[in-house]
């Protein structure tokens, strides 16, 4: 489900990172959705403040560095040609995630966590993640946790490649449990997903063919053989990025399913007799 980031430069190349697109069909106005990230590039703006990169000028022998700077002033230096990401992950102050590309072919990306708040507060992490590409960021006991994966071929439903770490201060701790793309989509999902009220909650399968259901809000995490057709009517209970939560029941069988299905093919309205 990658997305164009709202990015102030182009995204430098080879970079890698996976933002959830914004809803191509809103339940309602009142219905929002976001994205884990909000932009990429060279400079970001939080509530506080804009972050920018910097590359340092050096003599063509050592690697490159790159400066990153809160609100004009220097906050500290990381190897590598740098790009920001704000991540969609609010508390008290905003966070943005430091993407420095490395020139090692087998090892192209470290990272650093920028906690940005009011006046002079800004915290830089220590470096993490060495090898690893981005993939979420949520929110677990009001601690920032930033998801990245194992780069190469993997099974979404089945292959563990996705750590989590979690914001400890001046440090990204990694948690234990290492999950597949289609947990950690889902308990990213359900750590932002936005509820929607019952008197919104019926919707109609539109477009034409099978609308699959997929076990977390990725395209990737798609049932091979658990669908609805249009006219089929369904609840849905929350929204996150193109996808929405629902349940099926067939008015046949009385049988439930439940799972996440695009947004695109759902719509208010009276399914035709």
């Amino acid at each position: 489900m990658a997305c164009a980031f709202a990015a102030t430069t182009p995204a430098p190349r080879g970079r890698l990172f996976i933002c959830a697109a914004a809803a191509l069909l809103a339940l309602s106005p009142a219905v929002p959705t976001r994205a884990w990230c909000q932009a990429q590039g060279a400079r970001v703006d939080t509530r506080f403040g804009p972050v920018e990169t910097q590359a340092i000028a050096g003599d063509g022998t050592g690697p490159v560095r790159t400066d990153i700077r809160v609100r004009g002033a220097s906050l500290g230096q990381v190897d590598g040609d740098a790009a920001l990401v704000k991540l969609s992950v609010h508390d008290a102050a905003d966070y943005v995630l430091v993407d420095a590309q490395l020139p090692d072919p087998q090892c192209r990306h470290r990272f650093t966590v920028l906690q940005v708040g009011p006046g002079d507060d800004a915290t830089m992490s220590q470096p993490f993640g060495d090898c690893l590409v981005g993939f979420g960021a949520r929110s677990a006991g009001g601690k920032l946790v930033v998801q990245l994966a194992q780069a190469g071929a993997a099974q979404p439903q089945t292959d563990p490649v996705v750590h989590e770490f979690v914001w400890m201060q001046d440090r990204m701790k990694e948690l234990t449990n290492v999950l597949t793309r289609c947990e950690a989509a889902q308990t990213t999902a359900v750590s932002r997903w936005t509820p929607v009220e019952p008197a919104q909650a019926a919707r109609v399968v539109t477009g034409t063919g099978r609308a699959w259901f997929h076990t977390a809000p990725l395209d990737e995490c798609k049932l091979p053989s658990l669908f609805v057709i249009p006219g089929d009517v369904l609840t849905v209970s929350h929204v996150y990025g193109d996808y929405a939560d629902v349940t099926y029941r067939n008015p046949r069988t009385g049988r439930e399913a439940g799972g996440w299905l695009r947004l695109d093919r759902l719509a208010t309205g009276t399914p035709k007799p």
